[in-house]
């Protein structure tokens, strides 16, 4: 058996420091404001960071075959069963109101977003599933092929009721189901459930939407921003007034962050919108403070790590040995993982401008919080693991 793939560890450690040195720079305000000490992110952060490396090391250390399927079903079935008791009298106690929404379960001062590990558990699930029903089928009739996938869709659809009802997160909700299409385009479906599945998601997307006016009001600023980027020609097609739109205060702080950082920045700590303007710079709008503090260059140097991360997970997926059902499930739970790194950074680039209208999905290593984090590096450690069965 190979050894774990160098280069990963060390692309995740050129995050994770990224992510250390502006979670001291960033939110120096909020610090401030709330009396917090200068390092209190910066010592967290770190915090996270070493049992991330950690993490990756266990794990790149594990025997895939044995530790893989254990893992992975223990992350699915624990983390569903806590977000499904979050509401209810068991954990609620556990699980405070922050802004109409439970999503965070804190015990002994520790804060936790299960629906990060949901993510992870989710994907190994599909692989699952995937290789026993997807990949060794002919399906004759659209009804054959629908009666396989339907169980997904019920669990999926299950896990969404909580987290869009209770959680009041539509962007997760639509992540998952996202990815659960985009991981079936390796898998032998046809066009007709792809068609059948996009309607899914637009349907669910168009529920989310009118059960908060504040969604609404993201759409209509997502659709406005592309309007800007029409030719005139095409723009004086409809009758859209600046006026009629209500650009939401974050996303304007966000691109007048971008635009005053410009190529190559003010200067690592010299970021103006850190100030109170942006309250999120450190978690969600990070690529945002980034971009003004070290410029156009330094996000182009972040998203080139992810992207080198992301090719380097789908190298290790497309080089394992497959001589049993164990390894196509490992080749789709890589493929899985290297498709979550990129949807939450794409995702979170695009609606930080105001692109698309998602809040709350992290830039992998790089946003602060331990929950996505530490998630995401169970999810890379699993991986390294498998990279041991791959000849790269």
């Amino acid at each position: 058996m190979n050894s774990a793939d160098k280069w990963v560890y060390i692309i995740v450690a050129c995050l994770l420091s990224i992510g250390l040195i502006f979670s001291y720079s960033l939110p120096i305000y909020l610090e401030t404001f709330q009396e917090l000490g200068e390092f209190y992110f910066f010592k967290k952060f770190l915090f996270f960071a070493v049992v991330s490396i950690l993490i990756l090391y266990i794990l790149s250390q594990c025997n895939p075959h044995r530790c893989i399927p254990i893992l992975g079903f223990s992350i699915f079935f624990v983390s569903l069963i806590v977000v499904v008791l979050m509401p209810t009298p068991i954990l609620s106690p556990y699980c405070p109101v922050i802004k109409g929404a439970r999503r965070w379960i804190k015990i002994a001062g520790v804060t936790i977003s299960p629906t990060e590990f949901l993510k992870v558990g989710m994907i190994y699930f599909f692989a699952w599933g995937f290789s026993r029903k997807l990949t060794n089928n002919n399906f004759e009739t659209f009804k054959e092929e629908m009666f396989v996938v339907f169980p997904y869709l019920i669990v999926i659809g299950f896990t969404s009721l909580f987290i869009i009802l209770f959680q009041s997160d539509l962007g997760q909700t639509l992540l998952i189901f996202i990815l659960f299409i985009i991981m079936m385009i390796f898998t032998k479906a046809s066009f007709k459930i792809y068609t059948f599945l996009i309607t899914i998601v637009v349907i669910v997307g168009a529920i989310g939407l009118s059960l908060g006016d504040y969604r609404i009001a993201r759409l209509r600023t997502m659709l406005f921003n592309i309007y800007l980027l029409l030719p005139d020609f095409i723009q004086s097609w409809f009758d859209v007034s600046p006026k009629s739109v209500s650009i939401s205060f974050q996303i304007k702080q966000g691109i007048n962050a971008i635009y005053n950082g410009g190529l190559f920045g003010k200067g690592p700590g010299n970021g103006e919108f850190k100030l109170g303007f942006l309250s999120d710079v450190h978690t969600d709008f990070v690529l945002a403070g980034i971009s003004e503090e070290i410029g156009f260059l330094g996000v182009l140097l972040v998203m080139m790590l992810i992207l080198a991360l992301i090719w380097r997970i789908f190298k290790i997926a497309n080089r394992i040995q497959v001589s049993s059902n164990q390894d196509k499930i490992n080749q789709f739970f890589a493929i899985g993982v290297g498709l979550l790194i990129g949807l939450e950074t794409i995702l979170n680039a695009m609606g930080i401008i105001g692109f698309f209208p998602l809040k709350g999905l992290p830039i992998p290593f790089v946003s602060y919080g331990g929950s996505a984090i530490i998630s995401c590096s169970i999810a890379v450690g699993m991986v390294l693991s498998l990279s041991k069965k791959a000849k790269l």
